[in-house]
Parts: C-alpha cells; structure tokens; sequence
C-alpha cells in the first residue's frame, strides 16, 4: 500500500482522520510456557487477528493496531509486530525458552507509551486509550517493582485498560504482581486450565476491542470542544474502561462450558 492509499484509508467518510486503538500483548515466554500454553496463546493471537481486521472494515471510526512483546530471558517486541495495523501482519507462531524476567519487558513497554512526536506509538492528540495483555505462568525471575514505578508516572499507561492473566497457577506472589500491574484485582484473570487460555484471551481483547471502538464512534459523534476543554474527554474514557470491565466480566460469568 503507497504511502497516500494508507493515508487515504485512515481517513473516515467525512475526512476526519481515524482513531487508533492499539492492542498490546506482553506474552512470557519462559521455558515453563512450552508445549500446550504457547499453543494456546498462538490460537488465540490468530483468531484475535482474524476478528480484528473484520471488526476494523465494519468501523467507520477506529483502526486497530495490534502489538505482540515477548519475555524470557530478554524482551523485545517482535519483528513486524510493533504498532502496525492488523491488515498489514500475519499472526506470528511463538516459542518458549529461558527464564521470565518480566522487569525487562517493563523497560521495553515504556518507550512506546510516549506521543509519537516523542518516538511512541501514541497520538499526538486525542486517541483512545491502549488495551494492554500480561499473560504469564510463573513469578518474575527479578524484582519488577523499580520498573513499574517508572510506567506509572506515564500518562498513557495510567489511561490504558490492563488485564493479566495467570497461566496454569495459584500462586499469592504471581497475583500480587499482576494485580500491581492492573491496579484492579478485578483484571487479574486465573485460567488454571491451559486448555481454556485462548478463549479466556479471546473474550478479553475481543470484548473491550468492541465496546472501546463503539464508545469512540459515540464520543466522536456527541462530545463538543467545550466538552473536551472541560475534562469531559477524561471522563469519557473512564467510564469507557468500567463500561468494558463490566461487560467482559459478564462474558466471563456467562460461560459454563468452555468447550464453545
């Protein structure tokens, strides 16, 4: 796609520019995730691709952009996976190997938390507030706590809506850390089963995709400027984020038989 066909389709109907949404997926790939987990997280990645593109041509208002970090030994955001629009990747097959130093994948989500005039991936105005994955099987290797000190003084990763999800395990210090992560126990996800991980992945990032892009359209359509100036935008997403953990809890409840 050129250059001006991409701006082009960033636009919407009335040529006002799009909004992004960004979904980013922070997977350990500790040597403990082998087998069955990372098989698992793989399903559910393809299928959350898949769901995104369709749910993109059907908006008129937002463009999703999806982001996949792993973390062993070191972090790194993927190549090609990096704040790039779903229409334009292919759903990446993950493998396990090494230990789960989650402080290092702390460090590599920082940057991209940043305005893009300041090397990010953020609006430089406006936008929607990032959807952010923790998905892990075990207690971090090192302490994270300086690290994500450090996240919490970003404006964006404060906005952003975060979910963890513990793989295979009831472990008290592993909950403590996500739940230090989301800073809402609500959005601490227990799937003691690997069986049912990428549904339960699926039900989270394909739930609050939906509501946050329809409650963008609906802001975009009725909020004013005086509004905005006002603190209305903050508000808005607010209740945009209790709007989306009330609905994926519902999903959640709902299902008795994961075998759907």
């Amino acid at each position: 796609m050129s250059g001006d066909s991409k701006v082009l389709a960033a636009m919407t109907a009335d040529g006002i520019a799009k909004q992004k949404l960004h979904v980013i997926l922070i997977v350990d790939t500790s040597r403990s995730m082998q087998g069955e987990r990372i098989g698992q997280v793989n399903t559910a990645i393809a299928d959350i691709h898949k769901y995104l593109i369709d749910l993109q041509s059907e908006n008129t208002n937002v463009d999703f952009y999806l982001s996949i970090m792993t973390f062993a030994n070191r972090a790194e955001f993927l190549d090609g996976y990096k704040g790039v629009n779903v229409n334009d990747m292919m759903p990446p097959k993950l493998k396990a190997i090494g230990y789960s130093n989650l402080h290092c994948a702390y460090e590599e989500l920082a940057p991209v938390l940043h305005k893009e005039s300041n090397g990010g991936m953020m609006p430089d105005f406006g936008g929607i507030a990032p959807i952010v994955l923790l998905l892990t099987d075990g207690h971090p290797t090192k302490p994270t706590e300086s690290q994500l000190k450090e996240l919490k003084k970003l404006p964006w990763f404060r906005a952003s809506l975060r979910y963890g999800i513990a793989i295979a395990l009831d472990d008290e210090r592993t909950m403590q850390v996500l739940t230090e992560f989301t800073d809402d126990k609500d959005c601490v996800i227990k799937c003691l089963d690997a069986s049912t991980l990428a549904k339960i992945i699926q039900v989270i990032v394909l739930t609050a995709s939906k509501v946050k892009s329809q409650s963008s359209a609906v802001r975009t359509n009725n909020t004013s400027k005086a509004q905005m100036m006002r603190g209305g935008k903050q508000a808005s997403k607010q209740r945009a984020h209790i709007i989306v953990k009330q609905q994926v809890k519902v999903t959640l409840d709902e299902i008795d038989d994961w075998e759907w």
